[in-house]
């Protein structure tokens, strides 16, 4: 990950010529591997939209939805009469089960993320994504994962396309996934952040953004 400091948002327009050939890229991609027959979008649609997107924006409480708890893990209990010889078979069980309740629990974490503020940008051929609080990444703009570390887990993030939206998928080890789709709506920045873990369904969590001295 590159060494990157914030500069004004006027700074980050110089790499979005570069970036339109990864993004039009990307975006036929989609739509050929079954994306719904969207139309791709030319280069001065997207160029129009990444500016859009780019700038420091802050949260907008009252038009954003509440936090959401954690939901207890649903936990059975079984009693069982086990011959000596199945013993480790048992022991894995429980380890599998303890890694995946960990595994959901960072997940869920990933989910109620609620920055505050965001900046937002393009530098060169990459996605530039700085919440706070919470931890700055850069993604290519093709789609390639780019991984970080999540506590005890490791965190796979990369940048996809849906239709005119950006979006931001982060994968938690192979079980556990958070997807950020962004959308601009009248001026503001909406973000809808949705789980998708075994067993698990949960109301999409939607954080309104207003332009940075805007917020009355």
């Amino acid at each position: 990950m590159k060494n990157w400091a914030a500069p004004p948002v006027g700074g980050f327009r110089w790499g979005l010529g570069r970036l339109l050939v990864v993004a039009v890229a990307a975006i036929g991609a989609a739509c050929a591997s079954g994306g719904g027959g969207r139309a791709v979008m030319t280069p001065a649609e997207i160029d129009a939209l990444l500016a859009e997107y780019a700038g420091n924006w802050v949260l907008d409480e009252s038009a954003s939805s509440p936090q959401v708890t954690i939901p207890r893990p649903e936990i059975r209990t079984e009693t069982r009469v086990v011959r000596a010889d199945q013993l480790d078979d048992l022991r894995r069980e429980a380890e599998e089960g303890r890694r995946l309740i960990a595994i959901r629990q960072a997940t869920f974490e990933l989910l109620r993320r609620r920055p505050e503020t965001l900046l937002l940008g393009v530098q060169e051929d990459e996605l530039v994504y700085i919440p706070t609080p919470g931890k700055s990444i850069t993604l290519p703009l093709n789609g390639e994962r780019v991984s970080q570390t999540g506590g005890e887990h490791r965190v796979r993030s990369r940048v996809f396309w849906d239709g005119p939206r950006l979006g931001v998928e982060h994968m938690v080890g192979s079980d556990g996934r958070v997807r950020l789709v962004l959308e601009i709506v009248e001026g503001r920045l909406e973000m809808t952040r949705t789980i998708r873990f075994t067993g698990q369904r949960v109301a999409p969590i939607v954080l309104v953004y207003v332009r940075e001295g805007t917020l009355a």
